[in-house]
């Protein structure tokens, strides 16, 4: 691939988690990411949900200069079996990973008991070599976390004091109280388009809590797409949806939060460069 010269633009918008490697976006891939830009959506960072999937995600990034992705392995994804998992064989296969030059942050991973607490040791020991790697490899880990709060702080908690592990909360659903215990561990706060839902009363306050300058925006699309489009496929163009929700909440003109949080996640993801 012939690579461009690049330079960041903080008065263009992110959509810091988006899955277009996803079969949703098979047949029109390229329409999507023109969407994109057509909306002031420059920067795509399409995540990673498992290690078999990698070549897909990566390959998504070859084909376009401003889209970025991550490697890891989504909770939902980890094995289920009571043999402990091979911790050595996935440390080597995202360590390998890594060294792709689009490769800029860890996970998704993360704790996910929405289903049950079945696998609950090899969840952690997932997330926990995920935070490992964040310290030791000095890139940012992307957290998924449902119905797992205490167990998900403990691990940000103990990571950061060992690791200096860094990384953002996606797609925050949890409460005023995580959102504080999350911060104090210098993580940022990513906010999807379930900001703009009816019933989103009490993820406004925390809006309102967040310091602009740990605030990230994203799609999760092809997931969770906003009023107007809730219930059928998301995309990143529709990222401007949430923003101007942030906007009115927080009383930040548009403009001002797309410089705020392009900011935020270029000074995050370090690992991009002007030039690559």
């Amino acid at each position: 691939m012939n690579q461009k010269h690049y330079s960041q633009d903080l008065n263009k918008i992110v959509d810091s988690h988006c899955h277009l490697d996803f079969k949703d976006f098979d047949s029109d891939r390229d329409k999507i990411v023109n969407n994109a830009k057509l909306t002031n959506v420059d920067y795509l960072l399409t995540i990673s949900v498992n290690l078999e999937d990698f070549e897909k995600v990566h390959e998504v990034t070859q084909n376009y200069e401003n889209i970025w992705c991550t490697t890891g392995i989504h909770p939902n994804n980890v094995s289920s079996e009571t043999d402990t998992i091979q911790l050595d064989d996935i440390q080597n296969k995202i360590s390998e990973n890594l060294k792709n030059k689009k490769v800029v942050g860890l996970g998704e991973t993360g704790l996910d008991f929405f289903r049950g607490k079945k696998n609950r040791t090899n969840q952690i020991e997932s997330f926990m070599l995920h935070l490992f790697l964040s310290g030791e490899k000095k890139y940012p880990t992307i957290v998924h976390t449902r119905d797992a709060d205490n167990d998900t702080i403990n691990c940000l908690n103990e990571s950061v004091k060992k690791y200096s592990s860094t990384g953002l909360i996606h797609c925050f659903t949890s409460t005023k109280q995580f959102a504080k215990k999350a911060l104090d561990n210098g993580f940022y706060i990513s906010f999807s388009g379930i900001i703009t839902f009816k019933n989103a009363i009490d993820l406004v306050d925390v809006v309102k809590y967040v310091p602009a300058d740990k605030l990230l925006v994203e799609t999760d699309s092809p997931f969770l797409a906003p009023v107007p489009f809730r219930g059928k496929r998301n995309e990143p163009s529709y990222v401007n949806y949430t923003l101007e929700k942030i906007s009115e909440i927080k009383k930040i003109k548009k403009q001002e939060l797309i410089n705020i949080t392009t900011k935020n996640f270029f000074t995050l993801f370090s690992k991009i460069k002007n030039d690559y």
